[in-house]
């Protein structure tokens, strides 16, 4: 409540405690700043704790730091209506209201509605808040007291004055919202032709976020820290300031790790107790009290430019109590109904490192998305050094109607080193399974050495793109052990998808009903193709053609084998088809794909090679042959060439064609695979023509692609021209289906002439 007029009369926490003990104390939020705060209404000052909270939040963990609940309408906006709040506050009786930080923290309304309706606002003054908590008023201020900031405009602009001063302070800059906070509102325009759709997207934003449409400019500074000065004050003029925070690994100007103090070689104590002297200035200079955080940027020379001051509890404000081992909002409150500040520069003096992570309900490999969802498993790490300020909890229905934020991840230690070993520790620990979150994404951050050197600034993510490149999903020891639960009480495996004519409910898979119509005898009389034999087998197509008859391969098992909806032929109906087909008199029976072996393999729990010896028992006549993607061979991403080779060495143990093709027809893809099929006599090896028809790719220039093949082959087995078409198939693969026959007519035509002696499938 403001005593303005009438003289202070300063009280001390002490008596601050036995006046609000046991009194309603409102926090006008919800999630992670409502249950961090309450915890200090509740504990040393024994107040009761009373949280906000729509139908949406009623049930959230976040409330069990609560005494009560003040109930809000069913609307995510709820909580910006500031004077339905109030009112509700004071039909309660509430002496005290905290608006934590985001909603209302910064409107400057927000103090002044508290104290019309008799209730202390946990804050600064709506006047202090006004000039400092503006953009360009405290821009202003700090010019008048030589605090230096970023160049730019005096004050908000029109679209032709932000022309003028681009003009004059030269590109690129950036269009920064006059009211805004927390990274948002600000566009970076690299040229004049950009300024003007920037700046309506800026203005928009910027009224969409705070209420006030009005920009203004600075230059953008493309090498820089983000430094922030935390400052605490009461309301007879004593100011503490404390340590700096580095705020600089951020994405779009939003924060996601803060340490304290900086690890940044630059940072000297010099630099540290100009930055504070600035922020005790602008403190100062308008009769502010309560927390406040003064921003800076911090260019590669170690100059500081101030951005904007920050007239709120803050996000990261966790780690400056870990340094330090105080608690900030205990303080925020006591001073509020009038206590002087404890803090001096003897009795508070840090002693530790400390670090925050932002954990967010966000999936950083799709553009930073926002995830809901039910939250199935949720593991908290712990031990010496760790910190958690969280709001959420296994059974947790994350809602999509606010922020992503799920919890603060907080480190801290003797040293700066000790302080990230214990982060990447609490990071393996952490787990929260259900939604995406960015726990994967910051155990990149916080191993990487340019930020363990310390040496990082605000463009370090954007400089680093291989920090997306991971895999986020669970050990694989959980994994299986959950698999093994699930089979174990349903009797089959539920992560399975299955087909049409079989459910999740069904156990058996349904009736095969086999149709095999009569063969005629010469089908499988007048040719046979002997197994293990490569040079035979292909003299014998060849003979073949002179009389003009074409052979054919059947695919059909290896693409019902490979289906992953459920309809797979498994083992046992391959037993009833395999017989048949081998009494069909094709040239080969295509039963194995490197789909295969994904699907076999991961979703249906069989092993690939267990069928292929099976296959060649009921089906003994007849070659076998199997379809790979060269680097892919196992599944759906590249293998590394140990793979390749051994894999090879198990296909050719099984099959009598290998048929390999690179979608791209890199030829080199291939190579490891031709070296072990083109060493054993016994296989034939087919590499196939990835075929497309569209410009550019033509008769000469697949004529090119089969010359490279040949030129493999060749070096490969250590053998000439001819005897290198003599010793392989080419394959002509038309995957899509998008060649005209003519198109295939004339290619096979060309390749018959250039390479007669070559059999073509």
């Amino acid at each position: 409540m403001s005593n303005e007029g009438q003289p202070r009369i300063e009280k001390s926490f002490e008596q601050v405690q036995s006046e609000i003990e046991g009194r309603p104390v409102l926090i006008a939020n919800r999630g992670i700043p409502a249950r961090r705060i309450s915890r200090s209404i509740s504990e040393q000052l024994e107040a009761v704790a009373i949280m906000t909270a729509t139908d949406v939040d009623k049930t959230s963990p976040s409330t069990l730091g609560a005494h009560e609940l003040l109930l809000l309408p069913d609307d995510p906006q709820a909580y910006l209506d500031l004077d339905r709040v109030i009112r509700k506050a004071r039909e309660r009786g509430v002496i005290g209201l905290h608006p934590g930080w985001g909603f209302g923290a910064e409107d400057d309304s927000f103090p002044a509605k508290c104290e019309e309706n008799g209730i202390t606002f946990i804050g600064p003054p709506a006047e202090s808040m006004r000039i400092l908590g503006n953009k360009v008023s405290v821009r202003r201020l700090a010019r008048q007291l030589g605090v230096p900031v970023v160049p730019g405009s005096e004050s908000a602009v029109t679209i032709p004055e932000a022309r003028k001063i681009a003009a004059r302070i030269g590109f690129p800059i950036m269009l920064k919202a006059e009211g805004g906070g927390g990274g948002r509102g600000i566009y970076t325009v690299y040229s004049e032709n950009q300024l003007e759709s920037a700046f309506h997207k800026a203005s928009v934003m910027s009224e969409a976020s705070f209420g006030n449409p009005r920009v203004y400019v600075e230059k953008y500074l493309p090498s820089v820290r983000h430094i922030e000065i935390q400052v605490i004050a009461d309301q007879y003029g004593n100011i503490f300031a404390f340590d700096e925070r580095d705020c600089s690994v951020q994405r779009n100007h939003q924060k996601l790790v803060e340490i304290t103090p900086s690890p940044w070689p630059l940072m000297t104590e010099s630099l540290r107790e100009r930055l504070k002297a600035y922020a005790r200035q602008l403190v100062s200079a308008v009769n502010y009290y309560s927390l406040a955080t003064v921003e800076f940027l911090v260019d590669e020379n170690a100059a500081p430019y101030l951005i904007e001051v920050n007239t709120r509890l803050q996000v990261e404000h966790g780690i400056t109590e870990c340094r330090y081992g105080i608690d900030l909002v205990e303080e925020q409150i006591a001073v509020a109904f009038g206590a002087a500040l404890r803090f001096t520069e003897k009795t508070t003096v840090p002693f530790l490192h400390a670090m925050q992570c932002r954990i967010n309900c966000e999936d950083p490999q799709n553009e930073f998305g926002p995830n809901s969802g039910l939250i199935t498993r949720y593991v908290s790490p712990g031990g010496q050094g760790v910190r958690l300020d969280s709001c959420v909890t296994e059974g947790y229905e994350f809602p999509s109607q606010y922020d992503s934020a799920a919890s603060l991840l907080i480190t801290y230690g003797s040293t700066w080193a000790k302080t990230v070993k214990l982060m990447q520790r609490a990071l393996r620990e952490y787990m929260i399974s259900g939604v995406k979150t960015t726990i994967p994404f910051h155990r990149q951050i916080v191993k990487h050495p340019v930020f363990v050197s310390g040496k990082y600034d605000t463009r370090f993510i954007e400089h680093h793109p291989e920090l997306m490149f991971y895999s986020d999903i669970e050990p694989e020891a959980l994994r299986m052990s959950r698999l093994v639960a699930e089979i174990s009480a349903r009797g089959y495996n539920p992560f399975v998808a299955l087909g049409a004519y079989r459910g999740r409910g069904d156990k058996r898979v349904g009736r095969l009903e086999v149709v095999q119509p009569e063969i005629p005898e010469q089908s499988h009389e007048t040719f046979s193709f002997p197994r293990r034999d490569r040079q035979t087998a292909l003299d014998r197509v060849r003979d073949s053609r002179e009389q003009g008859i074409v052979h054919f391969t059947d695919t059909t098992t290896r693409d019902i084998t490979q289906s992953n909806s459920g309809n797979r032929l498994r083992l046992a109906e391959d037993r009833l088809v395999g017989p048949y087909l081998d009494r069909c008199g094709f040239f080969s029976l295509e039963n194995g794909g490197g789909a295969h072996f994904h699907v076999a393999m991961l979703a249906n729990m069989t092993y690939p090679f267990t069928e292929a010896a099976q296959w060649n028992e009921f089906a003994p006549n007849s070659l076998k042959q199997i379809l790979i993607r060269s680097t892919n061979v196992l599944g759906y991403k590249p293998q590394p060439r140990s793979m390749m080779e051994k894999t090879g060495e198990m296909i050719c143990a099984h099959y009598d064609v290998i048929r390999c093709f690179d979608f791209l027809n890199h030829i080199e893809n291939m190579r490891p695979f031709a070296e072990i099929v083109l060493n054993d006599n016994a296989c034939i090896f087919e590499p196939a023509i990835s075929l497309s028809y569209a410009p550019g790719f033509t008769v000469a220039h697949y004529l090119a692609v089969a010359g490279e093949i040949l030129q493999m082959t060749r070096r490969v087995a250590g053998v000439n021209d001819k005897q290198a078409s003599q010793m392989i198939i080419l394959g002509l693969k038309d995957m899509a289906g998008v060649c005209p026959p003519w198109f295939i007519r004339e290619l096979v035509g060309a390749i018959r002439e250039k390479y007669p002696e070559l059999v073509l499938h």
